[in-house]
């Protein structure tokens, strides 16, 4: 990508959108390639009763730390806050949801 294409990019709703979405992204490609014959509300509240449901949506969040790199090193520093910015959120959420 150009250099002014990637400048476009540089925006924290950029990064905190995409930090929102990439996790679930991820959390739903892993269950369509590799447990697709379970329909996906069983899926997730099988993960629930075994109580690795947070910390399976805990794993999916690191890939932020992929689109942080990305971000810091193509110098678009307002997207790589709101990337932060979104992890923040995503491990606040995860966090409450421990208690509840």
């Amino acid at each position: 990508m150009g250099q002014s294409r990637l400048k476009k990019l540089d925006r924290f709703s950029v990064g905190m959108i995409w930090g929102i979405v990439l996790p679930m992204l991820v959390f739903l490609l892993v269950y369509y390639f590799r447990y697709s014959s379970v329909p996906l509300r069983e899926f997730i509240s099988n993960l629930g009763e075994m109580k690795i449901l947070i910390k399976v949506l805990s794993l999916c969040g690191f890939t932020n730390l992929l689109l942080f790199l990305y971000f810091y090193r193509n110098q678009l520093d307002k997207a790589a806050r709101g990337v932060i910015a979104a992890t923040f959120v995503y491990g606040f959420l995860v966090l409450i949801s421990r208690f509840i």
